[in-house]
């Protein structure tokens, strides 16, 4: 009969217990911990979550249970135990025969009492010789520059393997904090249409102004309350927006690592520490926003520099482990003004701008709306003076002076998200913060240094970030000194198994697409049903562009996909009307191969782009279009990409998935664009794709206020999911899994409960967020070579106690520049796994058919949906419609 030294890490396993109490959680993951030991009478635990099928079950103390596929999870070098998503727990009537003959019930109290003492023993011997070295390192030596982080990096034995770019700053299971209710002294009380965002930001900015004030953590509690926690004692009114505020303590309260009410008010106070422990030596404005006081690089022209810039994401473990991710990036700066940007003819309608800190003494970023026709002496419409007597209180007398002698320019800056926060300014007093395609308009040679240095290899991203993180110990509140190397504290890695999971044709597997169909040979999965192509290119471009064509053409047939019917024609560049007449010709295809100028040059020509032309109206006509860029005629390198996204857009599949985890069904991927033009968002696209990663439909829908997708939205899209589901498969779907391109932002609980009603169509669902930004990067250390590199593809890193994990997509032989960035999978409703989850995530960022060589970053569900959307922000495809294959690709 198994025992716990059989639970093996990460697998699944039969296992009689009994259970010897259970510890409720009030954690957003976490239901319970319930206290077990096996027929031997060793104790082991199983953690229960809140998602889990067996949340709500019921316990009996003392009462033996058979536990089948029960999931082994190494935690702290201690094996618990995480229930599977196909879990079945069976109450016992009586104890197992070998239980009764080893006599477990007799026994168990003196294992766990020798058990704890040798434990407690131990724990305290780590801790001491722990303390002891941070002390050491604290004290003996000075801290390092900027750049010391790789002696830092290899200054204790690393063991080979994969590692998070994250560090553990300390320990915060638990804090006691005063709590306060704030009261605006006066009968009138406090009117929420004075502050952004109401009552909850009064009670943010009152909370910041204190934390600022008192110079030690304070955060909001229940800001719809106007409660606030602070970390000490608070004394005297403060004024805000003409109301004087009084901070009424209510007591003290205990924070909690393993409460999901607490824990973020925890995260908010580590993030306030870790602020501070860089102020004066950083730029800071927030802990995304860490800069160096100098630049790294500076243009050869003297106009732009760049500095580095750090961006830390806090998170408290459940069990009170603070890790700290860290990344690196570059902040471009530029050393004129952002009048001398006007003055030289740049558009700077949306640029981003801060004021120059030389002349202005508020260091302040905004956006610029538009330039306005205003003096510098009128009158501002909200302080009722002069704007440039309001400039009295942030500049020199003697610039103002200057500005009233000349004729500045002046714009709207917007300072914040909303419309009230739009305000005029000399740009004079402001500098350029440009974006990299802003950059690369003024100085692309510039532009190409910061490209090639930003994308840094492991072994120095590890180190520059390495380096970063010995500068924050200790913090100045709590003491954190950070060990400064790489830890996988809090998570456990999961690898996807490398094997041959693509299927080809006549049922032949390979790693990745060129490997199928280039150096295999095997031709495509499945043709589509009717190929007649048609070939556009300009008159001009026809010597070049007819023998690139009909070598695609070959290159079809090698893959066992040559077109039913082939036609040619020209068509002269000129106005975009003739062109839609020309793609009207195209309507009996079932795709179209066009040639089009470069973009660059169609921008600068006197005849109209053809590109967006082509594409709007062979969307709306329904032939999906493959286009071409002169540029690239004769170019080898992607022939092989165009005939495998042609092949997909009339409706083939080069290739497909031959094994994906879980019996899932389908997987629907939704996503939300915004449209820079009009200030709105595309509602979303959303697709469906079978569980072998074959498209089967998309669509594109209404609009959205912002970022979010709205429930209803959600719901109707699952509704035609079943639709065409059943339509395909003559059934309901049993199990589908739902990707989100970021977060939800809507109320997930209500949604569940509102398909819950549907479980005679949908038995399972499992709602799932990709996030693509703010992760720690994941790289392999070579123990042999004292170096870390690139990390394979398909490694994941799940959170202990959690819901989240970090999956490289990806990395290893395909050699892309830098340290690849991995996605965030966020589960916020279902019972599958996150194993599972992470490798159907790996297996869908390997089914884009528009990339023979190399895997795109995500999958295929999310990433084709922000194609579709975008395509439809554009006019090319047909909002509202059913899209059949990929013409969006």
């Amino acid at each position: 009969m198994a025992v716990k030294t059989d639970i093996e890490d990460g697998k699944q396993i039969d296992i009689s217990l009994r259970v010897t109490g259970t510890d409720e959680w009030d954690h957003d993951a976490i239901a319970r911990k319930v206290q077990l030991e096996d027929v031997e009478g060793t104790p082991v635990e199983l953690t229960v979550f809140h998602n889990n099928e067996i949340a709500d079950f019921e316990w009996d103390d003392e009462r033996w249970y058979v536990l089948e596929n029960v999931v082994g999870n190494e935690y702290r070098g201690e094996m618990q135990l995480n229930p599977g998503y196909d879990l079945i727990v069976t109450p016992l009537d009586e104890p197992p025969a070998a239980a009764e003959n080893g006599g477990a019930e007799n026994t168990s109290a003196t294992q766990s009492s020798e058990s704890g003492d040798s434990g407690s023993s131990t724990e305290a011997d780590q801790s001491a010789e722990s303390e002891s070295a941070r002390e050491s390192e604290v004290t003996s030596e000075p801290r390092p520059t900027a750049d010391g982080g790789g002696e830092l990096l290899h200054q204790q034995p690393l063991s080979e393997g994969n590692y998070l770019l994250q560090f553990e700053l300390g320990d915060l299971p638990e804090l006691t904090v005063h709590e306060y209710e704030l009261r605006a002294t006066g009968s009138g009380g406090i009117n929420p249409d004075d502050f952004t965002n109401g009552i909850e930001g009064f009670t943010a900015k009152a909370a910041n102004y204190y934390q600022s004030r008192i110079n030690s953590p304070v955060t909001t509690a229940d800001a719809s309350r106007r409660r606030i926690y602070a970390t000490e004692k608070l004394h005297g009114k403060i004024s805000i927006h003409g109301y004087t505020v009084k901070p009424v303590h209510q007591g003290e309260t205990t924070l909690e690592a393993r409460s999901y009410t607490d824990d973020g008010p925890l995260q908010e106070f580590v993030k306030q520490d870790v602020k501070r422990a860089v102020a004066g030596r950083f730029e800071v404005s927030g802990i995304d926003s860490i800069i160096e006081p100098t630049p790294q690089r500076t243009a050869n022209s003297g106009l732009f520099e760049a500095y580095r810039k750090y961006k830390c994401r806090i998170r408290v473990d459940a069990d009170g482990t603070v890790i700290c991710g860290v990344n690196v990036a570059y902040h471009l700066e530029s050393t004129f003004s952002a009048a001398d940007w006007v003055q030289r003819g740049h558009d700077i309608a949306e640029v981003t701008v801060e004021h120059d800190t030389d002349l202005y003494d508020s260091a302040r970023t905004a956006t610029v709306k538009e330039v306005i026709d205003m003096d510098y002496d009128d009158v501002l419409d909200g302080p009722g003076v002069p704007m440039s007597e309001y400039h009295e209180q942030h500049v020199e007398q003697d610039v103002i002076n200057s500005m009233q002698a000349g004729d500045p320019i002046i714009a709207d800056l917007q300072y914040g998200s909303d419309e009230d926060s739009i305000f005029p300014q000399l740009l004079e007093y402001c500098k350029v913060i440009p974006t990299f395609d802003q950059l690369g308009s003024v100085d692309d040679t510039f532009l190409d240094v910061i490209h090639n240095e930003s994308r840094m290899e492991p072994e120095e991203r590890f180190s520059v970030v390495t380096s970063f993180v010995d500068l924050l110990g200790p913090t100045p509140y709590f003491s954190f000194d950070p060990v400064p190397q790489p830890t996988n504290a809090g998570y456990r890695e999961h690898k996807t198994p490398n094997t041959p999971n693509l299927r080809f044709g006549d049922g032949k597997t390979g790693f990745y697409g060129a490997g199928g169909l280039e150096r295999k040979g095997y031709g495509i999965y499945k043709a589509p049903e009717s190929f007649d192509i048609i070939a556009l290119y300009p008159e001009d471009e026809e010597d070049d562009a007819r023998p690139y064509v009909l070598s695609l053409l070959n290159k079809l047939a090698d893959y066992d996909a040559g077109p039913t019917v082939f036609d040619q024609e020209t068509y002269e560049l000129g106005s975009e009307f003739h062109y839609s007449q020309h793609a009207q010709k195209a309507s009996d295809y079932d795709a179209a191969l066009i040639v089009v100028p470069d973009a660059d040059k169609a921008a600068a020509a006197d005849y109209d782009d053809p590109y967006p032309e082509f594409k709007r109206r062979l969307g709306q006509l329904g032939v999906p279009s493959q286009m071409i860029s002169v540029d690239n005629l004769g170019n080898d390198n992607y022939r092989g990409n165009i005939c495998s996204s042609l092949i997909g857009k009339a409706g083939g599949v080069p290739w497909r998935i031959d094994d994906v985890p879980g019996d899932v069904d389908a997987f629907v991927g939704l996503d939300v664009t915004y449209d820079h033009a009009t200030k709105q968002h595309l509602g979303a696209a959303a697709n469906v794709i079978m569980a072998d990663g074959t498209i089967l439909a998309s669509e594109a829908v209404t609009k959205q206020a912002g970022e979010t997708f709205d429930e209803d939205d959600v719901a109707n899209v699952i509704k035609h999911v079943l639709e065409i589901f059943a339509e395909e498969e003559g059934r309901p779907p049993r199990h589908v899994v739902i990707h989100r391109d970021g977060k939800f932002y809507l109320d997930v609980e209500n949604l569940v409960k509102r398909l819950d009603k549907a479980r005679d169509l949908i038995q399972r669902f499992d709602l799932v967020e990709i996030r693509k930004s703010g992760n720690p990067r994941i790289a392999a250390y070579d123990e042999s070579e004292s170096r870390f590199d690139i990390a394979d593809k398909g490694i994941a890193f799940h959170v202990h106690n959690g819901d989240h994990s970090y999956l490289t997509t990806t990395g290893g032989r395909e050699g892309s520049p830098g340290t690849p960035r991995p996605l965030q999978i966020v589960k916020r409703h279902g019972s599958t796994d996150l194993d599972t989850l992470a490798e159907q995530t790996y297996w869908l960022s390997e089914a884009h058919v528009g990339s023979l060589s190399r895997s795109t970053r995500l999958p295929i569900t999310t990433y084709y949906a922000d194609k579709c959307a975008d395509f439809a922000m554009k006019g090319y495809l047909t909002k509202g419609s059913v899209i059949r294959g990929v013409p969006y690709i």
